[in-house]
């Protein structure tokens, strides 16, 4: 990203504090913050680095002496900076960069200790969620951060097949998830890998299982959920597999009833159609093959600097849907004690409909055994 789309972000946030009638922005380490500057801080734990965008213009960066230079070199010009030592502790910083405020918008993700300590340093002060005001500004993907997104995607793609691969009888989902991040190492070395879940049997009836030393079976399902993160943005993709012919004989519906639930989902999506419809059409779809008490979960999540952020495509949500919005479209069964089923692809919304930035879902059941 270069400076001119810093700044213009700058000026959007500064817009949507009018709008809001908020006085100012306080970001610390995070989506939101890298969103506004380009600036990620290699480590701040319990010291506060904040920055301090005022809708008057005013900018202001919170930062302690050990993060000092690396802020540098993110802040923009004309941008001012209060550096405080460990022996000082960031109070009176604090005190000084919030004096004369009324209302502040607080980074969600912010630690409750550093809202605590404005609240008792500055009990006048109201506080809010930033996530009113950066909401408006991220939830679209402007065009460099959807070919981020893209790039990002290609690197889960690429390594399905391989991955397949790895389910054997007798591996444990442990080496599967060992072996399935080599993978995505090896394919894409610029990438971090963001998260891996390897579910097999009747794990894979957890949506979030926590991968661990079963042995994967013959006739075991298995869910491999997994992404990475390139250039700050992230993929995530779901896939469902088979280690040979399926023990259970009520797999291969579970999985159409899945695959179709989701093509009625994309089917749905256009920009005008509230996210709650989109999921509508996913459930409708599962509560039609009899599996509705089975879909457990919500059918998609935003996508972008953070793995999880809206638009979330969930019931209750009637927020309509615009070009650039990006998302999952993930529907699932889950059947305890036996297995589960998900499929999951990343959409963004274009003038006309739908794009895909991950390969489609296979209609059929994968065997990880063929091919």
């Amino acid at each position: 990203m270069t400076l001119p789309i810093y700044a213009d972000r700058l000026a959007r946030a500064r817009a949507a504090l009018a709008e809001a009638g908020t006085d100012a922005l306080l970001l610390t380490p995070g989506a939101n913050l890298l969103y506004l500057t380009g600036f990620e801080p290699r480590y701040s734990g319990e010291r506060l680095l904040a920055f301090i965008l005022q809708r008057d213009g005013a900018a202001l960066w919170i930062t302690p002496a050990m993060n000092q230079a690396e802020v540098e070199q993110s802040a923009l010009p004309g941008q001012q900076m209060r550096v405080w030592m460990d022996e000082e502790w960031h109070l009176p910083s604090l005190r000084d960069a919030t004096a004369g405020l009324k209302t502040v918008a607080f980074d969600d993700e912010t630690r409750a200790a550093f809202l605590l300590d404005l609240l008792a340093i500055a009990p006048e002060v109201r506080v809010g969620k930033a996530s009113g005001v950066m909401r408006g500004l991220r939830t679209c993907k402007d065009a460099a951060e959807l070919a981020a997104l893209r790039a990002a995607a290609r690197t889960v793609d690429e390594t399905i097949p391989e991955v397949l691969a790895l389910c054997r009888p007798g591996r444990r989902e442990m080496d599967v998830e060992e072996a399935l991040r080599g993978a995505l190492r090896r394919h894409s070395p610029e990438s971090e890998v963001a998260f891996s879940i390897v579910a097999s049997g009747p794990n894979s009836a957890l949506p979030h299982h926590h991968t661990g030393g079963r042995e994967l079976r013959h006739g075991d399902v298995v869910v491999l959920d997994y992404g990475t993160r390139l250039r700050w943005y992230h993929s995530d993709i779901t896939v469902t597999c088979t280690v040979g012919e399926p023990a259970d004989p009520e797999v291969r519906k579970v999985y159409r009833s899945v695959w179709e639930a989701q093509q009625k989902a994309l089917a749905a999506i256009r920009p005008g159609v509230a996210c709650a419809a989109v999921d509508a059409a996913a459930r409708e779809s599962i509560r039609a093959a009899g599996y509705g008490e089975y879909f457990i979960h919500r059918t998609g999540h935003g996508i972008g600097l953070d793995v999880h952020e809206p638009p979330y495509l969930v019931a209750g949500n009637e927020e309509p849907l615009a070009e650039g919005m990006c998302f999952s479209v993930e529907p699932g069964i889950y059947l305890p004690g036996r297995f589960g089923v998900r499929l999951e692809v990343i959409a963004t919304v274009t003038a006309s409909g739908v794009e895909l930035l991950n390969a489609p879902s296979s209609p059929e059941l994968l065997d990880a055994l063929v091919g």
